[in-house]
């Protein structure tokens, strides 16, 4: 079993069943292959439907093709001076010597234009908990910055963040995920298996009831398919058993909840 294939951060090798959201992304991206600054754009959708999966994935494939790096930043519980500078930080420029948290905003914004030459896109995660919006104008004024901005509710964000940043993210470019169907999901869960399982350890009848069960919220059917395969391996089973399966949603849950709250700033929790 490799566990890796089953972590959070483990970008699938095809985004399965989400190729046109794909498309929509990577058009928004399209200006960077000329060397323009790529437009901003939204996703939106339920917890765990992939969103984030499908900005770092489409990311992936064009800094592959075009001079552009990226930051991924968490939102939740930052103020405007910590998200720039983490976008700082994770910028291929190193100017962590020139930047502490004691550095005032505007002076880490001003050395956020000096440093970004190239094709700079920065995925806010969790947008919808900055609370201080003036964020949103600020990396919109930089010249070779787009924003990802990753949120629940699209209409309730862009209703808060400031008039002469809203408008740079146009409908066109606004992807809203749904949850998968069922058979989509247990394709989804597959791939993973033959990745991360030994040969013939799940059949594809338990990866439809995995599915099911998990109501097509991918993050949730993919633990609970490594937890019922760690199961099966604890109980010294030579396959996979349906009370394995029974037994994984529980265990998936926490490991969610622990990954979620391991996310969190110190006072959030």
């Amino acid at each position: 079993m490799n566990p890796w294939v089953f972590e959070i951060v483990c970008l699938p090798r095809e985004l399965m069943h989400r190729e046109s959201e794909v498309g929509q992304l990577s058009r928004a991206f399209q200006p960077a292959l000329t060397g323009s600054a790529p437009h901003n754009a939204l996703i939106s959708g339920p917890s765990g439907v992939g969103k984030t999966v499908l900005a770092r994935h489409t990311l992936d494939r064009l800094e592959k093709r075009a001079p552009v790096s990226h930051a991924h930043i968490r939102s939740l519980g930052k103020s405007t001076g910590a998200i720039l500078r983490e976008a700082l930080q994770q910028h291929p420029v190193d100017v962590n010597d020139q930047v502490s948290r004691s550095t005032p905003v505007d002076d880490v914004y001003q050395l956020l234009r000096d440093t970004v030459e190239y094709s700079f896109i920065v995925i806010l995660d969790e947008a919808h908990n900055i609370y201080d919006h003036d964020v949103i104008k600020r990396l919109h004024a930089v010249p070779r910055i787009s924003i990802v901005a990753i949120c629940h509710d699209p209409q309730s964000w862009l209703a808060q963040i400031p008039m002469n940043g809203s408008h740079s993210f146009d409908r066109d470019r606004h992807i809203q995920l749904q949850r998968y169907g069922s058979e989509e999901l247990a394709d989804i869960l597959e791939a993973r298996a033959n990745q991360g399982l030994a040969n013939n350890l799940v059949t594809r009848d338990q990866l439809r009831t995995i599915a099911n069960h998990v109501a097509g919220v991918a993050r949730f059917g993919i633990q609970s398919l490594y937890a019922a395969a760690e199961l099966a391996v604890e109980r010294s089973h030579e396959t996979i058993r349906a009370v394995d399966i029974e037994d994984s949603y529980d265990q998936a849950l926490h490991r969610i909840r622990q990954s979620n709250l391991n996310s969190l700033p110190l006072h959030h929790h």
